[in-house]
């Protein structure tokens, strides 16, 4: 019988066994889980939102942060870490890769041996010793017909896709963290030459009120009130000081540094564009977050592992062939007559298993019931992330323009005790006192200063830090196996 004859029966022969495995049967064995939709966490179809750039960080006109996120995105141990699993998930996609195509092995042995006299071989080689020679070339190949190499290829480049947006979800976070703690530099750094300006005011305070008790024009509780706020400032300038250095430990972490890698670094605070803030939050925000986009491949590529526990219940069909010489001796070897070759299918037929396969196969759907709740889980937290940074910058909003009014108020009860005091209608302590709620006032603008940046970076990181992953934009683009026994 002919090779092509064979290869044409294969088929025939696959179809016989496909009746035969009747009895291996994956019936009333599928996911229970279901995929939330837009409607279900209130994604609208379209909503007016500005989304942030690749590299949103530039919109503050910070050279130095943008450098210190520059070296963090090389540097950091998080990223490389990512990126080594990516490195794994790729080699492993092309060992899937490469099961799906022909193999050639080379087999070449030459043993020294003795054949016995009451085996196999016959005279005049038995009893004698010579060499035993074998060049051979094996071909396999395996007739995916029921898509299971495509299927766990597919499951591997899903797979792989989710380490790639794991690596982007890394860098966003990584990219927040920096420009918080940035910030949190700039926050130390302005409270306290605030701090400083009021020790000083204080001191002047202290001076007036000494002066006037010792002109007895004043109780001696006064002096100790006004002794009293000196350590207080002190004991806040200490506590800034800390803050200071820790938000500068923290940057040096980041970078993957030691903490003396950022004992020099300053910050300021930079000049925030308003923004429109979005009504409702769009669908596509689905495409927008690498965490989601990470979660609904690793959710595709668990649909297609059970396509290929259900394949495993259908026969496996292998082509192999092989070519090449064997002799006894050394002299024949390369002759034709040592010619050795051979082409034939193989198939692999289930029958009783025990129940292993159906077992598989409850795992394979339990693995996509777990990925699809990570999945609807990691979707609900992102909306409720967007949310939560939408109500606090609008509550932040309001709470600035109270601010401002105090703070305008502060600034002209100042300017009108420095006129008074002019006009001799008031001392230099009412200056000094009104100018102690000009003080207050500018520590709560900063305060706020710092709460609407780490709102904005809260923000930029919510709606994704201009990731895009252009196929799943707007839809859940969710897949799983849905093929029944044939």
């Amino acid at each position: 019988m002919s090779a092509l004859t064979l290869f044409r029966l294969a088929p025939v022969a696959a179809a016989v066994a496909v009746m035969l495995s009747a009895c291996a049967s994956f019936s009333g064995i599928e996911p229970q889980s279901r995929a939330i939709s837009a409607a279900d966490v209130s994604l609208v179809s379209a909503s007016s939102i500005q989304w942030p750039q690749a590299q949103w960080w530039t919109s503050y006109n910070d050279p130095v942060l943008s450098e210190l996120i520059a070296q963090a995105l090389v540097q950091n141990p998080g990223i490389k870490l990512a990126q080594a699993r990516l490195a794994k998930v790729s080699a492993l996609t092309g060992a899937v890769q490469a099961g799906s195509l022909p193999r050639v092995d080379l087999d070449l042995k030459s043993s020294w041996e003795r054949f016995t006299e009451n085996g196999l071989v016959p005279p005049p080689l038995a009893g004698t010793t010579t060499t035993n020679n074998s060049l051979i070339v094996n071909a396999t190949y395996e007739i995916d017909f029921w898509d299971r190499n495509r299927a766990a290829l597919e499951a591997a480049l899903s797979v792989e896709k989710a380490a790639q947006a794991e690596i982007e979800s890394a860098r966003l976070l990584i990219a927040a963290s920096i420009a918080k703690s940035y910030f949190s530099v700039a926050r130390a750094m302005e409270q306290k030459k605030i701090l400083q300006n009021t020790l000083d005011q204080r001191g002047q305070l202290l001076s007036l009120t000494r002066q006037r008790v010792d002109a007895g024009m004043d109780s001696k509780q006064a002096l100790y009130l006004s002794e009293a706020v000196i350590p207080a400032i002190r004991a806040e300038m200490i506590a800034q000081d800390e803050q200071l250095a820790l938000s500068r430990h923290a940057l040096a972490a980041l970078l993957g540094q030691g903490p003396e890698a950022t004992s020099t670094v300053t910050a300021g605070f930079p000049a925030l564009a308003g923004s429109v803030l979005p009504d409702a939050i769009p669908a596509d925000l689905i495409g927008r977050r690498a965490d989601i986009s990470a979660a609904r491949e690793r959710v595709n590529a668990a649909g297609k592992q059970i396509k290929v526990a259900q394949t495993e219940f259908y026969p496996n069909v292998n082509l192999r062939a092989f070519a090449g010489l064997t002799s006894l001796g050394v002299s024949n070897w390369l002759s034709s007559g040592s010619r050795d070759y051979g082409v034939g299918p193989a198939i692999s037929l289930p029958l009783f298993d025990g129940g292993r396969l159906r077992a598989n196969l409850r795992g394979k759907d339990a693995d996509y019931d777990a990925a699809l709740e990570s999945y609807n889980q990691t979707l609900i937290e992102a909306v409720r992330d967007v949310a939560d940074q939408i109500s606090s910058l609008r509550a932040l909003a309001l709470q600035e323009k109270q601010q401002a009014a105090m703070q305008s108020n502060a600034d002209v009860l100042y300017q009108v005790e420095q006129q008074r005091e002019q006009e001799g209608l008031v001392s230099k302590l009412s200056v000094l006192n009104a100018q102690s709620a000009v003080f207050m006032q500018r520590r709560a603008a900063v305060e706020l200063q710092a709460r609407a940046l780490d709102l904005t970076i809260n923000l930029n990181r919510a709606l994704g830090g201009g990731f895009n992953d252009s196929a799943s934009s707007g839809a859940l683009s969710l897949t799983r196996s849905t093929d029944k026994n044939p």
